[in-house]
């Protein structure tokens, strides 16, 4: 991700997402249950996204290609392929979500990592996979708070910064490019943990999740697979 970021306002990601969540979740969420957030299981084979995801491409790049398809671990994932382009992907949840007592958990791939990207360098800040986590509500005059849970490349696992397009994002690397590429990982996060050290400031509710896949700045070529992203309330 280049400075380019600073062209696009926190609000923005916020306007693309989705302003709809299927009626089982909400009662999932009213009850204290696991909940499932991203929908890829009520999407078809072949779709491009799963009902309710809205992309919104970086400025001046072409938005990667979304595909659901078939896999033998989860049956349904999100395929995302980047050939020098960036996007944010996500799906807002039509009614936020307190996160204060519980963790988040999903399952990602990458299949083709990308070994020239460092993050901290604006001329080769890129990345495959991205977990977006978006605080607060969403629109217009909405400035949402953002952590992105980044499969980076030479930063060791934890290291942790704050966005330089804006004082609302932060970046958090969970896996570089010593991990196997084409196998499955599962993350586990406790959210409010991870705000706190971001933001030093009280959790907001969850507002919706996303995904971002970008390959502009090193102009390569990325692979990554979402899976399953559930909020596990009341811990472990």
């Amino acid at each position: 991700m280049k400075q380019s970021w600073r062209r696009i306002a926190p609000a923005a990601v916020g306007i693309a997402l989705a302003c709809t969540v299927f009626a089982a979740s909400l009662t999932a969420m009213a009850n204290g249950a696991e909940t499932r957030l991203d929908r890829i299981g009520e999407a078809s084979i072949g779709d491009a996204l799963p009902p309710g995801w809205r992309v919104r491409p970086v400025r001046g790049h072409k938005a990667p290609t979304t595909l659901v398809v078939k896999d033998d671990k989860y049956g349904q994932a999100l395929r995302f392929e980047a050939r020098g382009q960036a996007a944010f992907f996500g799906n807002e949840l039509r009614d936020a979500l307190n996160v204060s007592n519980g963790r988040l958990r999903w399952s990602w791939r990458v299949d083709r990592p990308l070994t020239n990207a460092v993050l901290q360098d604006a001329a080769r800040d890129d990345s495959p996979a991205r977990l977006m986590v978006i605080f607060g509500r969403q629109g217009l005059l909405s400035r949402p708070r953002i952590i992105f849970y980044t499969w980076g490349s030479v930063e060791a696992r934890g290291t942790s910064f704050a966005s330089r397009a804006s004082d609302r994002m932060a970046v958090i690397v969970l896996r570089n490019r010593d991990d196997a590429a084409g196998t499955w990982v599962t993350e586990e996060r406790d959210l409010r943990a991870d705000y706190r050290a971001a933001f030093n400031t009280d959790l907001q509710e969850l507002g919706g999740i996303g995904f971002m896949s970008d390959t502009e700045n090193v102009q390569s070529h990325g692979v990554a697979l979402l899976g399953p992203v559930h909020w596990i309330p009341g811990g472990k």
